[in-house]
């Protein structure tokens, strides 16, 4: 396929490769249109009559043919590029659905493409995961994909302590619960990603790949068991073996012990209550898992040991030291590190 010019960015090799995956998967569809330009040539000028594409009627009413020369290079991507050169890595074929300017002039398709590439809303992290809560009362829990699980451990982990109700919902019922709720609160992606830190490298990647055809008869959708274990990821193994309970004790275990040790006697803005807290928990959470072992007793003994000896010499309540930020994780990671020996 030769490369058209147009309005269009610069090709990204990586974001063709993840359009790819989406392809050859179970649930690829392309709803909006490739958006195309015709009738100027590369080097913005106005084709020839005999080059140009034409819209005709036909003999039935308001249905048209569009006549394309053959051979003419007159098309030009405005909006769509990485969709449609993805096919080139995928294996699947299919029709896609255009929407073609015909003598839109070069200045007018860069409006079209800025307009549609610059004004679009960013979607919130917290309500793109809600959205996998889809799956769960349409999918056998075996081919939930890791944003699925956690999603289903973060409704979990809401109804009950010691994060009952401190979990940020975009549902009807937020408003009620912000307007008595007084103490703090965590979004629904920070706990969805903490989780993830302990299972995959690249969810989207095990997702693409548990649904590709690739791998897969045509009715068929492999599960979890066509993943790879990674010692990098301590609840991996467990996750891949769809032992979704044990992997919900670990956590469990972990946040009450979290809450019993620091939360409890914490300010409700202190840093250990907020965003990159939690994260940080839970990479010296990961951290724990990778030395010991998962199990029950590496929760109750060794964490559990740990979080006292930090808390011995440190509370994280200098704002200074620990602020809201990555760095401030980082800080109070490398912290928690010194206090354990893991130094």
């Amino acid at each position: 396929m030769e490369k058209i010019q147009g309005v269009q960015r610069l090709l990204n090799n990586k974001r063709l490769h993840e359009i790819s995956k989406f392809i050859d998967g179970e649930s690829a569809a392309f709803p909006n249109s490739i958006i195309l330009g015709a009738n100027f040539l590369k080097s913005g000028r106005y084709a020839e009559e005999s080059e140009r594409c034409l819209v005709e009627p036909t003999t039935t009413e308001n249905l048209y043919t569009i006549k394309i020369p053959k051979n003419s290079e007159v098309l030009s991507i405005i909006d769509g590029q990485h969709r449609l050169y993805a096919f080139e890595y995928a294996e699947t074929k299919m029709d896609l659905l255009c929407a073609i300017y015909i003598d839109l002039a070069m200045p007018y398709q860069a409006f079209l493409f800025s307009t549609i590439n610059y004004n679009q809303g960013k979607v919130d992290k917290s309500l793109a995961y809600q959205l996998f809560g889809y799956e769960l009362d349409n999918e056998e829990p075996i081919n939930w994909p890791p944003e699925t699980l956690a999603v289903y451990l973060v409704r979990l982990f809401n109804s009950e302590q010691p994060l009952l109700n401190r979990i940020k919902y975009r549902t009807a019922d937020e408003a009620y619960k912000k307007n008595n709720t007084t103490s703090w609160r965590v979004s629904t992606a920070s706990i969805v990603e903490a989780i993830l830190s302990l299972i995959s490298k690249n969810p989207k990647d095990d997702r693409y790949l548990m649904n590709s055809k690739r791998y897969a008869g045509e009715n068929t959708i492999y599960g979890r068991g066509i993943l790879k274990d990674d010692a990098e990821y301590p609840l991996r193994k467990l996750y891949i073996q769809g032992n979704d309970r044990a992997i919900q004790e670990v956590l469990s275990l972990a946040l009450e012990a979290t809450d019993n040790i620091f939360w409890k006697d914490l300010d409700d803005d202190n840093f250990l209550k907020k965003t990159v807290g939690i994260a940080c928990i839970f990479k010296f959470l990961k951290t724990v898992l990778l030395k010991h072992g998962v199990s029950r007793q590496v929760i109750n003994d060794n964490f559990t040991n740990y979080l006292n000896k930090i808390k011995q010499e440190e509370d994280f309540s200098d704002s200074t030291l620990y602020p809201s930020s990555t760095k401030g994780m980082n800080e109070a990671y490398k912290r928690m590190l010194t206090l354990t020996g893991y130094n």
